[in-house]
């Protein structure tokens, strides 16, 4: 187990960032299709079409609703109707659904399936791609996961609300209930459009460099004990979980009733598993899959919700598949390194790793054999 994480982690190392479907994505999946046939899998490279970045689907939202804020005292209707309209939008892209930011998919990103057997009995996924920072996620102003999403959804929903009243009511002061919305959502504009042209990409060290190591680890133990098993190693998550949404697409018959573990971030901190995620609407994970994790020896893990940014998990769940996140905090309840450039392979704690490749392990023999050995 460790000469394999130790490989990995220095070839994440020498690969560096790895932005979604960008050629560096593609030439790192590329590489862990070799690594998995090398281990004896039979080994896929699937491409699909993918948008490099959400900014610019996101920027259609913030610029939207502010429009229609400002054009409010003039032309009430129109505001009722765009802003009713992008809310509806924006509740189906924060649920994985996506509308708006299909229109950007010009890229091409992919995902690298590894398989054991023709009827795999658990499914293991770790996105590859990594993040590019902004200044919301500055270790100096992320306090909590949820705080800025959900005043982003307020403030559009304030917005959707004062204008379909101002249809039916004429009162002045309903326009300045959604000034202060309008300028948050004027300052995320700001903020996203600096990201795309002032900043670089993350190293992706535990993000997810450290899901991706484990995920080959795991890969490796399971081949040698011919356990049935499929692996995914997929793209473009950090733009929209799009390699997870073409995974459902692809293999979604495959994949029904499978258990489905999801690898992310788990390089630095305390140890969970995610009991609940999601933006706009929350899931629940698979009670069975929980209930099966909570019999293995999990001293070091906890359970509890994970309410940040979706993850691949997040899809899967909302259309009614059986997964759960495993994923590491730190002490106010984000992952640590989060989408900064600090997130380095250096900064990943490798016992961490171990922990999460025993527990997989032991869990999946559990499954195969009934009982663990």
């Amino acid at each position: 187990m460790d000469g394999i994480l130790d490989l990995a982690l220095q070839k994440i190392a020498a690969f560096g960032p790895r932005p979604s479907a960008s050629a560096k994505e593609r030439e790192f999946l590329l590489f862990l299709k070799d690594a998995l046939e090398s281990f004896g899998l039979t080994a896929e490279m699937e491409t699909f079409r993918a948008p490099a970045t959400y900014t610019w689907a996101y920027l259609i939202f913030f610029l939207g609703l502010a429009q229609a804020e400002l054009l409010l005292p003039l032309f009430p209707p129109w505001s009722a109707v765009s802003s009713s309209v992008l809310l509806a939008l924006l509740y189906f892209e924060l649920a994985t659904f996506p509308v708006v930011s299909r229109l950007f998919r010009t890229r091409i990103s992919g995902n690298v399936t590894g398989r054991n057997g023709e009827s795999p009995e658990i499914v293991i996924l770790a996105h590859v791609d990594s993040a590019t920072p902004s200044i919301f996620f500055h270790p100096r102003f992320v306090v909590h996961p949820r705080i800025s999403l959900v005043l982003f959804i307020l403030s559009s929903g304030a917005i959707t609300g004062v204008s379909i009243l101002s249809v039916f009511v004429e009162l002045a002061f309903l326009h300045w209930i959604t000034f202060l919305p309008s300028l948050y959502l004027l300052f995320l504009a700001l903020g996203h459009i600096h990201r795309e042209f002032f900043m670089v990409p993350s190293p992706g060290g535990n993000d997810n460099g450290s899901g991706v190591a484990t995920a080959l680890a795991i890969a490796k133990i399971l081949k040698d004990e011919d356990i049935p098993f499929l692996v995914v190693f997929t793209g473009a998550e950090e733009s929209g979980t799009w390699g997870a949404l073409h995974l459902v697409a692809r293999h979604g018959k495959m994949l029904r009733g499978r258990p489905i573990l999801n690898l992310d971030n788990i390089g630095i901190g305390k140890l969970i598993a995610a009991t609940r995620e999601g933006m706009w609407r929350v899931y629940n994970a698979s009670e069975e899959l929980l209930e099966e994790i909570r019999r293995e020896d999990i001293s070091f893990l906890s359970f509890r919700p994970y309410l940040g940014l979706s993850t691949d998990a997040t899809p899967l769940l909302a259309r009614g598949f059986r997964a759960l996140t495993l994923i590491a905090l730190g002490e106010n309840g984000l992952p640590v390194h989060w989408h900064w450039h600090t997130d380095t392979v250096e900064n990943v704690d490798k016992g961490n790793l171990e922990q999460v490749v025993g527990l997989v392990t032991s869990w999946a023999r559990t499954k195969h054999h009934g009982v663990a050995p």
